[in-house]
């Protein structure tokens, strides 16, 4: 007797350049493509947020995901400059 299975699988038809493009997103940020597919349906509002997650829940998978910004602005008095003027 096997196990119900709680995920499937899907196939579908991508462009050359947008298949590359996930590819090198999902390596640049080191999940799967899989995951990003997933993201990208959330963020579309076709998969739903579980009930009762958190507004941390909901962000955790674009935390960190930018990189090369500027540093904390808060400690940087070069950003302080002019201020309440």
């Amino acid at each position: 007797m096997s196990k119900p299975t709680q995920t499937e699988t899907l196939s579908l038809r991508i462009s050359k350049a947008e298949s590359q493009a996930l590819r090198e997103r999902a390596e640049r940020e080191g999940v799967s493509q899989g995951s990003i597919v997933r993201r990208a349906l959330r963020a579309y509002g076709v998969t739903p947020v579980p009930p009762g997650a958190s507004f941390y829940d909901r962000i955790k998978p674009y935390i960190g995901l930018y990189k090369g910004g500027l540093p904390d602005l808060s400690t940087n008095p070069d950003h302080f400059r002019d201020f309440g003027r």
